[in-house]
């Protein structure tokens, strides 16, 4: 038992030594991160800066064809209906409406143009750039490239990054939000633009240190008991020594929450083992629910069709094509970018969809899931595994599928347009748990009330940072003795 005992010591003083300023930055990071986070460009911004179609500008547009695949919308770009076809994250085309002809490429006066309209002030400086940077390190933006990066003329040092093929604003950054993510974001997430790029190993790093520093976390735990244990005078701590004794302490009473937090921060890319679950990989089926874009079944339909169908005509923003219950559905936008006025083609006509009732889901279910039992109920409200948040919207009613299969897969569709919104198995439901409620203490009583959310998770991470920053300072004596010894020798 002493040499388990010693070997578990050794091998948290040896691990402390050298993760202890990485826990020191990720908590100190943690910390910023509550409050903010990586910066983006808001969707909303970007929706509500899209020019609003006139009756004139629905005229002599044609058909989406149907080699169309994929995602589809039709907006205003640069005074002029375009489609967007998207496909994958971020891969997109676009067309002019009316000739249906491939836009290639957009200028750099169009990016002056709206850098300046969407920011509110003067270019100041312009750079076209092939590579990603900092501000957008992620692979899936490759497709984007070539990007005009516009430095902005306004008090808070603003750049916007347009896309040249798709002539979309891609990322907005300003002077505080960079600041912020380089003391929070990037070393929280280690967001380094070379790592990120290549996601895969990026993920492998993240789980590499998240896995040694919950060996450190449960080799301290052990440790400190053991210590406690072994002492010869009356008190928690045998340590004397001001930084031994309170990372002793401090281990000792808030070790558990640095472990958990540790653990959590693994759990948010690395998935629970099939096997640990008592779920057969061998077993698992894949449920699909959403219908890829089929316009087959309105060729004809025109933009103006719709337009003279639907019922409010004015402030329409952008308009959706998607396939659901293989029948065609239009979806208008107006004053909110996540919600739609829904219409659908009924014996050639284009009338309001109404709400899917339970009958049409049960239906629906049948057809995909074949001979796979399952059962369908009303989801009235929000609770742990279902809830809406600022960057997917989740209507607060919904139909819930529960399918009796070996991943125990649960769907919710949102009765407004047949859309699955959301989709759980066993797997994700426990990984909600140790990711989303160990890191961030998600529960909707706390999420109502998210000022007292936040000041626990600060309070929380200021005893994880006392932890970490003893460690770190014994850490420091420690090379220092050693480095002594060499140089002795």
């Amino acid at each position: 038992m002493k040499k388990i005992n010693k070997y578990l010591i050794q091998i948290h003083n040896l691990s402390g030594s050298v993760l202890s300023l990485m826990f020191v930055v990720w908590f100190i990071s943690g910390i910023v991160l509550i409050f903010d986070g990586f910066p983006h460009a808001s969707r909303e911004q970007r929706f509500f800066h899209l020019s609003e179609f006139t009756p004139q500008q629905f005229e002599n547009l044609q058909a989406p064809p149907k080699s169309f695949k994929g995602n589809l919308a039709l907006e205003i770009c640069d005074g002029k209906a375009v489609y967007r076809v998207r496909s994958g994250r971020k891969a997109q085309q676009t067309y002019d409406a009316k000739s249906l002809q491939l836009i290639g490429s957009f200028d750099e006066e169009y990016a002056k143009s709206l850098s300046e309209s969407f920011n509110g002030y003067s270019l100041k400086e312009l750079k076209k750039i092939s590579k990603l940077d900092d501000w957008v390190p992620w692979s899936y933006y490759r497709p984007l490239l070539p990007i005009y990066k516009c430095y902005m003329d306004d008090p808070g040092h603003s750049v916007l990054y347009i896309s040249s093929k798709t002539g979309e604003i891609v990322q907005e950054t300003n002077r505080r939000a960079r600041w912020s993510a380089r003391v929070g974001a990037i070393p929280h997430w280690i967001y380094f633009k070379r790592l990120r790029l290549v996601k895969d190993t990026w993920k492998l790093v993240v789980i590499i240190l998240s896995s040694f520093g919950v060996l450190l976390c449960i080799s301290g735990i052990y440790a400190g008991f053991v210590r406690m244990n072994s002492r010869k005078k009356k008190g928690i701590t045998p340590y004397k020594k001001f930084w031994y004794k309170w990372h002793h302490l401090t281990g000792f009473f808030f070790g558990l929450f640095v472990f958990t937090f540790i653990l959590s921060g693994l759990f948010s890319l690395a998935s629970v083992p099939d096997w640990v679950l008592g779920v057969d990989p061998e077993k698992k089926i894949e449920i699909e629910w959403n219908q890829n874009l089929d316009l087959s079944n309105c060729e004809d339909i025109s933009p103006s069709d719709i337009y003279s169908a639907i019922d409010n005509k004015k402030g329409i923003r952008k308009i959706e094509w998607k396939t659901v219950f293989n029948k065609a559905q239009f979806r208008v936008y107006y004053s909110h970018y996540q919600k739609a006025d829904i219409y659908t083609l009924q014996d050639g006509k284009i009338v309001p969809q109404k709400d899917f009732t339970l009958e049409d889901i049960q239906a629906e279910a049948k057809n995909i899931l074949g001979n796979n039992s399952f059962s369908v109920s009303k989801q009235n409200g929000y609770d742990n595994y279902y809830s809406g948040s600022t960057m997917y919207y989740l209507p607060e009613q919904a139909f819930k599928i529960e399918v009796d299969d070996a991943a125990r897969t649960h769907l919710y569709i949102n009765p407004a347009n047949g859309d699955r919104v959301k989709k759980l198995t066993k797997n994700t439901r426990v990984r909600r748990w140790l990711y989303r409620f160990l890191h961030t203490l998600d529960l909707p009583i706390l999420k109502k009330v998210d000022w007292l959310r936040k000041t626990l998770l600060v309070l929380l991470s200021l005893l994880g940072l006392s932890v970490s920053i003893t460690g770190f300072v014994i850490s420091l004596k420690w090379f220092k003795r050693n480095f002594r010894r060499r140089k002795l020798h």
